[in-house]
């Protein structure tokens, strides 16, 4: 039996990413508590943790990686401090999205990660990292201009994400702060050819569409939206479909509107609130314009989704964050968003 359940194991390797995946390793955990080993039940769980965030799902890994992390913690000798510290990264990355976690319980994940990193004898450069985006998104930019600098001097180690990558969300952050010729800056590494990895340059190109409009780089941003576009595909990008949603929906109506009946149930089916918040908010731009013209088209999930549902699921969300980090970033994130989504359509829009 045990030889047959480490076969299906590694067939689950190969799956489509999607709920599917995600109900096979489910009723392999059940099996493994059941029938096999901690040790199997162990590594089947940090599979599911793996391919949660992959299948559009990643709020399903906190409950696997904290059992793992667990079990890790009363008996760390019996498994790779490597192997858990890396999925504890993306749970880092995952955290601060989820508005029913309270700020300090996302304080004390990020602190034991930090704990462990010194015990374990791995550079800080990842945690300082990971309070970059906690920062910003809080709307603590002083905060995150400083775990910024701490990120770029601290060592790089195994726990450190490849250089294409940190390259790549050295740009991200300078676009969080406006500085959109900074941004373009520092990836130019990445578009002379200097650096590439297994997603770098093709999420790269994602990040620089709106910024290049935003400095009238329109044929420029065209390009680049053709490059991006023809990369993006899986139901874990939901945040980045968002942009190419609002994107479109300056540059290529008939374009934005495919992409929306694409991926609008993606949406619907999100658990994370920052991703939901992000793509609804675009959702809500290209519902704005395309109710402007006399449509026929009747568009996917139209008696949900309509301006009236958006306007309260948007402000629901943006509430939920403002409730958890105590100030009205959000909200102001959210409607300069709109702002500009507005003068951009004036600008460029078909």
């Amino acid at each position: 039996m045990k030889n047959r359940f480490q076969e299906l194991r590694r067939s689950t390797w190969s799956m489509p990413d999607g709920k599917q995946k995600l109900a096979v390793l489910e009723e392999m955990i059940r099996v493994a508590d059941r029938y096999m080993t901690e040790e199997e039940a162990y590594h089947v769980r940090m599979d599911y943790s793996n391919a949660a965030p992959e299948c559009g799902c990643p709020e399903r890994m906190l409950v696997s990686f904290s059992w793992c992390l667990s079990k890790f913690e009363k008996n760390p000798g019996a498994y790779s401090n490597f192997y858990i510290m890396w999925h504890y990264k993306w749970v880092l990355g995952y955290v601060w999205r989820i508005p029913e976690l309270s700020l300090e319980q996302i304080e004390r994940i990020y602190e034991d990660f930090k704990e462990k990193c010194i015990a374990y004898g791995y550079s800080l450069r990842v945690y300082y990292q990971k309070r970059v985006s906690l920062m910003l998104w809080q709307g603590k930019l002083a905060e995150a201009a400083d775990y910024y600098k701490s990120w770029r001097a601290a060592k790089r180690d195994s726990l450190s994400d490849c250089s294409a990558c940190e390259q790549n969300m050295f740009g991200s952050y300078h676009f969080a702060i406006n500085h959109h010729k900074k941004g373009l800056q520092s990836l130019k590494p990445i578009l002379d050819g200097k650096l590439s990895c297994r997603s770098i340059p093709e999420s790269t190109y994602s990040e620089m569409m709106m910024p290049l409009l935003k400095l009238g780089e329109y044929g420029r941003a065209l390009e680049t939206a053709k490059k991006a576009y023809r990369a993006l595909k899986g139901p874990s990008y939901l945040e980045e479909y968002g942009t190419f949603l609002q994107f479109f929906t300056v540059t290529d109506m008939p374009k934005a509107v495919k992409l929306y009946e694409e991926t609008i149930r993606l949406g619907l089916g999100s658990k994370v609130g920052w991703d939901r918040l992000q793509y609804m908010l675009s959702v809500r731009i290209f519902l704005k314009e395309w109710s402007k013209g006399k449509r026929r088209k009747k568009l996917a999930e139209a008696e949900t989704v309509t301006l009236a549902w958006l306007d309260e699921e948007i402000e629901r969300l943006a509430q939920a964050f403002n409730r958890r980090n105590g100030n009205t970033f959000v909200e102001d994130l959210v409607r300069e968003k709109e702002k500009m989504a507005a003068r951009l359509q004036a600008a460029y829009g078909t």
